[in-house]
């Protein structure tokens, strides 16, 4: 793939189901994200192995020029590095780059012209991050997503507050086991890092995301 032909509307129209950076997505569409799936490891793999590969080596910088390219890039960087390197360091290559961008797009308030679900996305690079100054910065970016989409607000439906607050519950949790442990225990193997006895304890009765 040529860096030219890596256009940012195309993983974003792939995870969403529209390029429209309001639509949204289905309910089936949805319940991929957060199960794993071989197949759809594999879908994205096929689709944009090569786009993430350019993404990782800075060869679609260019992409930061548009909201779009911006949130494509997250994409890229802190989502599909996630199917296609499942249990490897690798999944984790991208999340500074990702980081960066997201932290950018709320520092200049530009993340409030996406949709809920794309806003979500947006995000998720501060959720992602083991600093604990990122995670307060994650948590309150949800809560403001979960206040602005509560049931009373006239723009939003009894599905989005449902959503955004699920969005937010999500945050929580990961910044729960920050403060616990001061990183993701689930991290541990792939990383080559040692786990602690109450890590252990906490990966052996389910812990993980």
């Amino acid at each position: 793939m040529n860096p030219q032909s890596a256009t940012p509307a195309a993983p974003i129209e792939f995870w969403f189901g529209s390029a429209d950076l309001h639509h949204s997505p289905p309910e089936p569409l949805r319940k991929r994200w957060f199960q794993r799936s071989d197949r759809f490891d594999e879908e994205i793999r096929s689709r944009f192995g090569t786009a993430v590969e350019l993404a990782l080596n800075g060869q679609l910088a260019y992409w930061r020029d548009t909201l779009v390219g911006q949130l494509g890039l997250i994409l890229l960087c802190d989502q599909f590095t996630r199917n296609l390197y499942r249990g490897s360091a690798q999944a984790f290559a991208g999340d500074a780059q990702a980081l960066e961008i997201s932290q950018a797009l709320v520092r200049d308030n530009v993340h409030t012209q996406l949709g809920l679900h794309q806003r979500a996305f947006a995000g998720m690079p501060l959720e992602h991050s083991e600093l604990a100054e990122v995670q307060n910065q994650s948590v309150a970016y949800f809560d403001q997503i979960q206040r602005d989409y509560a049931a009373n607000s006239p723009d939003s439906t009894e599905k989005d507050a449902k959503a955004a607050t699920g969005y937010y519950r999500f945050a929580v949790a990961h910044q729960n086991v920050i403060q616990q442990f001061g990183r993701y225990p689930h991290r541990n193997q792939a990383l080559g890092r040692q786990s602690t006895p109450e890590e252990q304890d906490w990966l052996d009765n389910g812990g993980g995301f």
